[in-house]
Parts: C-alpha cells; sequence; structure tokens
C-alpha cells in the first residue's frame, strides 16, 4: 500500500509546487511575465528536443495522444513504453501548463507518476495487464485528485473510463494527492484550490432557470461533438503532413499556439485561473466568442503536436465559456444564471468529449460543494452523453484508439479477442432438463447443478431457452404453498419447464456459436450474466460466463506477454 501513497505525493507535488513556484516568480521579479506567449516558443524547442533525442530513440511509438497512450500501454503484451518516455511526456506537459498552453495540472501530475510506477514495479511484474492497469488508474486517480482537488472525481473517472484494475490502490493514492496538495500549500500559507464555493448562491431554481439548463446542456453537447470532430481532424492531418519527422508536428503545433496566444493575450493563462473568472462574471461577455475559440484550436494543437493528459481542466473551460456564452447569447443573462450555465457546459463537454458523467457531476459537486450543483452537472452531462451516442460521436479516447488500429470491447484488447474462440472459454459440466420435466425434478436438478442457470432441450436435444435460479425457485415456492394451502390446481402442481420459459415472456437469453470469437459477446452480457453456448444445429454445448471470458483473455494476454518477452531477450 506504499506504493499508492507515494504515487499521491508525486502527482501532490506535480501540482502545488510549480502553482507556488509561479506566485514566487511573479512576486519577486515583476518583469518577468510567465504568461507571455514568446514562452511557449522555448516549451516548444524543449518538446523538439525531448522528441528528437527521446521518444524517437527508445522503444514505443513515436507520437504521443495522451489518455489513448495509457490505453495502448495497458493493453500492449510487449509493454514498450518506459519510465523515461513518460519522464519526457511529463516534462512537455509541465512547461505547457506553466507557460499557459492549454494544458492543466493534471497533465504532468499523471504522467510524472505513471512513470514513478513503472520504474518502481519489479520488471517480471510489468508483463501482467492487471498490474499495467492497476499502475495507470492510480497514476489517474491521483492526477485528477491533485488537480481539481478533487478525490471523489479522481477515483471515478479511470472507473468510467474503463481502465479497471483494483479499486483500492486508486482510492489510497486519489486521497493521498489531496491531503498532499492541502500539506504543500499549507508550507507555503496557500489555499491550495481555487474556491468556487458560493458561486451558486445567487442561483434560484425556476422555470426559466429549468428551461435554460436544458438549452445550454443541448447546445454544449453540439459543442463537444464538434470539438471531438475538431480535436481528431487536426490530429490527423498532422500526423499525415509529418509521418516521418515527427518533431515537425511539434513545431508546427508550437508555432501555431504562439500566433493564437499572440491573437488573445488575456485567454492566455492556467485554464482554472480561466474557469475561476468565468464562473465568478470577471470575464466580460464580449470575450466569449474569442476565448471559446482560441481555447478550442490551442487545444486540438496541443494534442496534434504535443500530446498530453491535461486535457480536463481545458475542456472543463471550453465548456463552462460555451454554457456561459449560451447564457449570453441565447437566453438573454438570466439574472444569477451565470455560473450555473457555465458549470451546466463544463460537465456536458466533460460527459460528451470524455465520456464519464458520473465524474463530471461529482467534480462540480467537490468545486462548488453545492448539492444544487451536483443535480445541474449530473443532467447535463448524462444529456451530454446521450446527445453524442445519438449523433454516433465516440469519445475522443475511442476515436483515437480506433485510427490507432486499437479497439476495444468491454474494457479488452479486441484484437485478443478476437483470437479467442468461445469454445474454449466456456464450460461444458452443466446440466440440462427437458422441456416436459415438472418443477420438482427441475429443482433437484438445479441442487445438483454447479451453475445457477439450467438450459432447457427438447427430446431431440434442441435448445429452448434457459432457466433462472429465480425462476426455479419462484415456481416450487408457488408449489409448496399451493401444498400448505391443500390447494390441488393442476396449473400448479402440473408446472413444467417449458411453461416457466413461457412465463419469462420476452426475457430470453442471448446465445452465441460454439465457432464464433469472444469478441462477438460484445453487449450480451448487459443482457443475462449466462450466455448458453450452440452448435449451429442448436445443442446447447456449454455456458459462458463473464469470468469465463476474463480467464480466457487474462491467460491469452499472459501467453503473448512470455513470448514477446522471449524474443526481446533474445
Amino acid at each position: 500500500m506504499l506504493s499508492p501513497i507515494f504515487l499521491g505525493l508525486i502527482a501532490a507535488a506535480a501540482v502545488a509546487i510549480p502553482i507556488q513556484l509561479g506566485v514566487f516568480i511573479e512576486a519577486h521579479f515583476h518583469s518577468l511575465l510567465l504568461s507571455a506567449p514568446v514562452f511557449l516558443l522555448a516549451a516548444t524547442g524543449i518538446a523538439m528536443l525531448m522528441q528528437r533525442f527521446v521518444l524517437d530513440r527508445t522503444r514505443g511509438s513515436r507520437g504521443f495522444d495522451g489518455l489513448p497512450d495509457i490505453f495502448i500501454h495497458i493493453h500492449s503484451s510487449a509493454n514498450p513504453d518506459s519510465a523515461l518516455r513518460w519522464v519526457a511526456r511529463g516534462l512537455n506537459s509541465f512547461l505547457l501548463t506553466f507557460f499557459g498552453g492549454t494544458v492543466g495540472p493534471e497533465g504532468a501530475a499523471v504522467e510524472f507518476a505513471h512513470a514513478t510506477a513503472i520504474q518502481m514495479r519489479a520488471k517480471a511484474s510489468g508483463r501482467f495487464e492487471q498490474r499495467r492497469r492497476t499502475d495507470a488508474s492510480v497514476a489517474l486517480a491521483a492526477g485528477i485528485s491533485a488537480a481539481f482537488g478533487a478525490p471523489f472525481a479522481g477515483i471515478l473517472v479511470p472507473i468510467e473510463l474503463g481502465i479497471g484494475g483494483p479499486l483500492r490502490p486508486a482510492v489510497v493514492a486519489s486521497l493521498t494527492a489531496f491531503a498532499g496538495v492541502r500539506l504543500i500549500s499549507t508550507v507555503f500559507s496557500s489555499s491550495g484550490f481555487l474556491n468556487f464555493e458560493g458561486a451558486l448562491n445567487s442561483f434560484h431554481f425556476g422555470w426559466r432557470e429549468a428551461i435554460g439548463i436544458l438549452v445550454v446542456a443541448l447546445l454544449s453537447s453540439l459543442m463537444a461533438a464538434l470539438l471531438t470532430y475538431l480535436i481528431r481532424y487536426l490530429q490527423e492531418n498532422f500526423r499525415d503532413l509529418f509521418r516521418v519527422q515527427v518533431w515537425m508536428r511539434t513545431l508546427t503545433a508550437g508555432a501555431l499556439l504562439f500566433f493564437v496566444a499572440m491573437i488573445y493575450k488575456s485567454g492566455h493563462m492556467m485554464p482554472n485561473l480561466l474557469v475561476e473568472k468565468i464562473l465568478w462574471g470577471r470575464l466580460p461577455s464580449s470575450e466569449f466568442a474569442i476565448l471559446l475559440l482560441t481555447q478550442a484550436l490551442s487545444l486540438g494543437f496541443v494534442l496534434a503536436g504535443f500530446g498530453t493528459i491535461g486535457i480536463f481542466w481545458p475542456l472543463f473551460v471550453i465548456g463552462s465559456t460555451a454554457g456561459a456564452g449560451v447564457g449570453h447569447w441565447v437566453l438573454n443573462d438570466i439574472p444569477g444564471f451565470a455560473a450555473a450555465a457555465g458549470l451546466t457546459g463544463a460537465a456536458a463537454m466533460w460527459g460528451g468529449v470524455l465520456g464519464t458523467p458520473l465524474a463530471a457531476a461529482i467534480v462540480v459537486w467537490e468545486l462548488t460543494g453545492s448539492v444544487q450543483g451536483l443535480a445541474i452537472a449530473g443532467f447535463s452531462a448524462l444529456l451530454s452523453s446521450f446527445v453524442v451516442k445519438f449523433l454516433k460521436t465516440p469519445a475522443l479516447v475511442e476515436k483515437t484508439l480506433e485510427s490507432r488500429g486499437v479497439t476495444l470491447v468491454d474494457g479488452r484488447s479486441g484484437i485478443i479477442l478476437e483470437s479467442i474462440l468461445v469454445r474454449d472459454a466456456m464450460v461444458s459440466d452443466f446440466e440440462t432438463v427437458h422441456e416436459h420435466e415438472p418443477v420438482s425434478e427441475i429443482h433437484s436438478r438445479l441442487i445438483r447443478s454447479k451453475y445457477p442457470f439450467l438450459p432447457v432441450v427438447t427430446s431431440g436435444g434442441i435448445y429452448k431457452g434457459l432457466l433462472t435460479i429465480d425462476m426455479i425457485q419462484d415456481a416450487w415456492d408457488a408449489q409448496e404453498i399451493a401444498a400448505l394451502k391443500k390447494n390441488n390446481s393442476p396449473l400448479i402442481k402440473f408446472l413444467e419447464a417449458k411453461d416457466l420459459l413461457y412465463r419469462a415472456g420476452s426475457a430470453v437469453a442471448p446465445t452465441i456459436r460454439v465457432s464464433e470469437k469472444l469478441s462477438h459477446t460484445a453487449g450480451l452480457f448487459d443482457e443475462s450474466p449466462c450466455i448458453p453456448v450452440l452448435t449451429d444445429d442448436n445443442r446447447v454445448v456449454g455456458l459462458l460466463f463473464v469470468y469465463n471470458v476474463r480467464l480466457a483473455y487474462d491467460r491469452e494476454v499472459a501467453r503473448r506477454s512470455l513470448v514477446e518477452n522471449r524474443k526481446s531477450d533474445r
């Protein structure tokens, strides 16, 4: 348990110390303005050197997209990414954050913590996907918690993204990161986290406000879909333009970032400070449009040319700007609605672009301490996630992974699942019942069965349906009650397996063919915890559970890891 604590402290230091350093520099060197756009050129030069002499010369992908690389690291059996590569990425994110390059402090925190996790673990343990999942979820939870002062949201983000891993290490790292930022800030006699408590004090819920929240959520959802397409457009075009010389992506993106900062210098600062200006009404409404445009372009350039995990605060900025803008342009500045509009838009942006609606609601609650804020953000984020799905716009991470040839099925690598047959994962030691067997016989078979499910077959062995323990127990209890009441009704006394299936109606378990791949199980376990496995002539030959898929998957991952590492050792 010491490892999550240490990683939490690393994330806390990566967030708190740069902030205190910036305060110190601005207090003692008045002529030195850290948000001056020229510093972005210096950050670009350092990032180019990192790309040329670290990322290009070490094993692993030469490009970096941020969050998608966490998933690629998890699902790479050869485990190519080294701690050095993540340190280089963390340094790039740190410099961009420090000099106002539209990167949140969570970027450097997560990347430095992940580098530390890779360095601390034994080489052999890195071959196991579960350990890589744990390290990634711990680093991400710690980074979000430290950057937002939101430990519960930090815990939820890895869960909603589907990173997986045990929950306890992520909880410990998240709480440690939160406490660590508090401790460091106390040492430097500062508050540590931005205070949004009271931002909704002037908001009073009524029918106008309800309509306003709906309008802001809907329009912000559309903007979330557009932003996803904009980022992907820039990433794909930068990749097509500079396929070999990756450092040219960084140079081009840095130059464009510099020009955007020159166009609108007021919006060139750390994202969390911009959110503070928006929510407290310190940003003139005439600047909403230019801030929204420059922030969207800047984030796109950063992800296309540099890559970072620090997109959570920038998305919060873009969403809150969009929400405040809709409140001004469309709703004509409803009194006391500005902060609520900003938080509604921020939650919608998280829900639409990241696909983490619950974390979006919780982070708003932790930032504001308002139950009203929790309800508003929860509604907005859930609506946004529904809207982008309706528009068939995948989350940014999913869309980027698809472009890099990585498909995830229920959080697992689609390539590996595609290589495993259902017959290699199913269980075959199950009991079946005839469709005309009475409940008394079915109940006795259930007691002997290893599993709480019984396939029903005809006299010819053709599969008819699946009985669950609840269906059987309800019928058995009805017979017992009838016997106690001396009720001789044949409808109860002579119930058969086919009658129980008829009672179930539309609640029919999905099936899968024995010759199919495990990748075809996507979504099936949402309908039923047990999937009957059938032959081409509809005879049941096995049962498939979620844990069967997991065991077969882990076994194949371990086998591939051993093969890859054996090749690399030669």
